[in-house]
């Protein structure tokens, strides 16, 4: 009897645990969104005023920030010093893709990104500064979806997990 209730918890623990864990996707891409904003400003205000070459103002920048947007910066630097032949689209896609392999973000909102790439670096920066801002609204739009996409899918995830832990709970008594 003891072992029934004992595996009954574990069911019911494992049920919340799998809710959770699918629920936390999308906490994790309002995360890497807001992580990338703050990135990208650091990024723009270092071009604005070091004026340097994009491979060195990418590893700098690289250095300064954490997760995922550091390591999109520190591919795209490696890969525009040893590549220099290729053309930077070409090398932002691949970081972004290397970057953003195991994250949480959707297809669009890697299009976004993959999308600076086109214009960075081109034109002056007065041009740059409105294609920063471009990028900033386009952003903040998906993370107001995914905000709204956490607090709706999240919450039904943790909800059912939870309710299929209770099921199979009730389907063993």
């Amino acid at each position: 009897m003891l072992f029934k209730w004992i595996l009954c918890i574990l069911i019911l623990l494992a049920g919340v645990g799998i809710g959770q864990l699918k629920a936390k996707s999308y906490d994790n891409r309002v995360y890497h969104l807001h992580e990338l904003i703050t990135t990208l400003k650091v990024l723009e205000s270092e071009m604005k005023y070091r004026l340097d070459p994009l491979p060195v103002l990418f590893l700098r920048v690289s250095k300064i920030k954490e997760g995922m947007s550091r390591s999109l910066l520190e591919t795209a630097g490696l890969l525009l010093q040893n590549q220099a032949a290729r053309d930077l689209p070409d090398i932002w896609m691949e970081a972004v893709e290397t970057a953003y392999l195991e994250s949480a973000l959707n297809k669009e909102d890697k299009r976004i990104i993959a999308d600076l790439g086109i214009e960075l670096g081109k034109t002056d920066m007065e041009s740059q500064y409105g294609m920063f801002l471009r990028i900033y609204s386009l952003l903040e739009a998906q993370v107001a979806e995914a905000i709204e996409e956490k607090k709706t899918k999240g919450r039904m995830y943790k909800s059912l997990g939870s309710a299929i832990g209770v099921l199979i709970v009730i389907l063993l008594i």
